[in-house]
């Protein structure tokens, strides 16, 4: 195949709306598109950070993150508190049901990403690791 027959644009497109099909109708049980449940599970890692460095490690802008947020808010799985450091900051903490539904459908999702990845040896999977990690840090 020479290289203008294939692109590389198509081919992550097309993984990524599979993949995130397949994820979409794990969550739906619980309530939650994936934008959601990808905040909420970035909330468990690192619960208590603002609005603002949440869309910089999921790397969305604010009204998006905003709007994803207000969702879960309305849900109750997560709250937002006033920052103690800073009066015009916001912090963000996951509910006992958040983290709840983080740990009950993690491991669906790690289910689902073995799927995705059966018929790949490790050094397959660690090199596809490096190599999208490589393509991020070339294009951001």
């Amino acid at each position: 195949m020479k290289e203008s027959e294939w692109s590389l644009g198509m081919q992550l497109s097309r993984s990524y709306y599979a993949f995130k099909r397949a994820a979409a109708k794990r969550m739906e049980a619980f309530g939650l598109t994936p934008e959601q449940f990808s905040v909420l599970s970035e909330l468990a890692k690192q619960d208590g950070v603002s609005q603002k460095q949440l869309a910089l490690v999921t790397e969305r802008d604010q009204t998006t993150i905003g709007k994803i947020l207000d969702k879960l808010g309305k849900k109750e799985l997560i709250v937002r508190t006033p920052d103690p450091r800073d009066r015009r900051a916001v912090l963000l903490l996951m509910t006992r049901e958040g983290r709840d539904i983080v740990d009950r459908l993690g491991p669906e999702l790690d289910q689902l990403q073995l799927e995705a990845f059966r018929g790949l040896s490790r050094e397959q999977i660690e090199q596809l690791k490096e190599t999208l990690e490589t393509i991020h840090r070339n294009v951001t």
